[in-house]
């Protein structure tokens, strides 16, 4: 694979040496996430603003193997048992959580002014690249959508885990930080399996192979029992600073000064739709006995390496609320196209937009 690599420029440093110190303030204000938070802003801020950002596909990557390998830590026997039971809520979760996006997406196009495909793939909570390129095979607009997709992602990082801390529903799982740092030997056979994971999932064309390929290698290290312990601290919050740039340098200036209308109605139903995911999230810990906490992370339309560390910091079963992503990732990446075919064949979304056009005349 070739890799095409530009070094960054003075301004661009600037800009990355602004993003540290965010999140180094933002950690030392005991802000939750503050390694994502801190830097996302502050390269979203300065793209906005025209400075340069550097933000490398590569880094990310790199970024979502150091996360996936430490969450994979977390997965002892019991948990990978509690995964699967809880299977079958997780397809249901994924389900509900694809006709709820393309409901709103109804009124989102009107809103909008989008076409009713675009609008669909704005708000389908899959990967922030695969909507775009998925939607675009099907003759929608990709730039709407990694607008959108960014956004949702950029919005509930911030969001929601001051929301679930301010309402109190976290979790009791302490065990991770009772582990012991791993030494560097053990660290870097870590991030051996984490990559090795990551070869065997693209092999098998996994949906964000980066993650899940690290996560599943190492998480079934970690229940066999041959590994114990957690990743030195500072490797988990670069994985988390590469992660919360890569996120922060896809609100380019240009835009969204070009669609404001979308880029703000996009905000409101990306909104709407995480309160719709928290109600039923609401009635699936009431109805199956699961904490709120993990609930309302496993059903978030969130993104899948942003909610897991939130899980992380809020002491709630990484490995169950990272399930619950991954099952609706690979429904989402992998069906979306055939669930629009078949709402639009029997008619679901003609019907949405109906019961709506009716509700403005009355």
């Amino acid at each position: 694979m070739r890799l095409n690599f530009a070094p960054p420029s003075a301004r661009s440093v600037a800009t990355l040496a602004m993003a540290a110190l965010a999140g180094y303030l933002a950690s030392a204000a005991h802000v939750p996430l503050a390694w994502i938070l801190g830097p996302l802003l502050t390269t979203a801020v300065a793209s906005v603003s025209g400075f340069p950002v550097f933000a490398p596909v590569g880094g990310r990557r790199f970024g979502q193997i150091m996360v996936g390998s430490s969450i994979g830590l977390n997965i002892t026997a019991d948990v990978a048992l509690l995964m699967l039971l809880w299977l079958p809520a997780m397809v249901l979760t994924a389900i509900v959580g694809i006709l709820l996006a393309a409901v709103v997406s109804v009124p989102f196009s009107a809103a909008s002014g989008l076409d009713r495909k675009t609008a669909y793939f704005c708000l389908m909570p899959g990967g922030l690249s695969e909507m775009a390129n998925l939607g675009a095979a099907v003759g929608a607009q990709p730039e709407p959508i990694a607008v959108s997709q960014a956004l949702r992602v950029a919005l509930l990082v911030c969001l929601l885990p001051p929301l679930i801390i301010a309402l109190d529903i976290h979790g009791t799982d302490t065990r991770v930080l009772s582990l012991p740092f791993l030494d560097a030997a053990h660290t870097i056979l870590v991030l051996a399996i984490g990559a090795l994971g990551v070869g065997l999932a693209r092999l098998l064309r996994f949906n964000n192979p980066w993650m899940i390929g690290a996560l599943l290698a190492v998480g079934a290290t970690a229940a066999s029992g041959f590994l114990e312990g957690r990743l030195p601290m500072p490797l988990y919050w670069l994985g988390q600073f590469l992660i919360g740039i890569s996120i922060g340098a896809r609100f380019k200036r240009e835009t969204v000064l070009r669609l404001p209308r979308i880029f703000l109605t996009s905000a409101l139903f990306v909104l709407v739709l995480a309160a719709l995911l928290f109600g039923y999230a609401a009635i699936l810990s009431r109805v199956g006995g699961l904490d709120l906490a993990s609930a309302a992370l496993g059903a978030s339309p969130g993104g899948l390496a942003e909610m897991a560390i939130t899980a992380q910091t809020l002491h709630l079963s990484v490995g169950l609320v990272t399930a619950f992503h991954a099952v609706r990732a690979l429904m989402v990446n992998g069906f979306s196209s055939s669930f629009l075919a078949l709402l639009e064949r029997i008619g679901l979304l003609e019907l949405v937009a109906r019961m709506g056009r009716v509700f403005r005349r009355s």
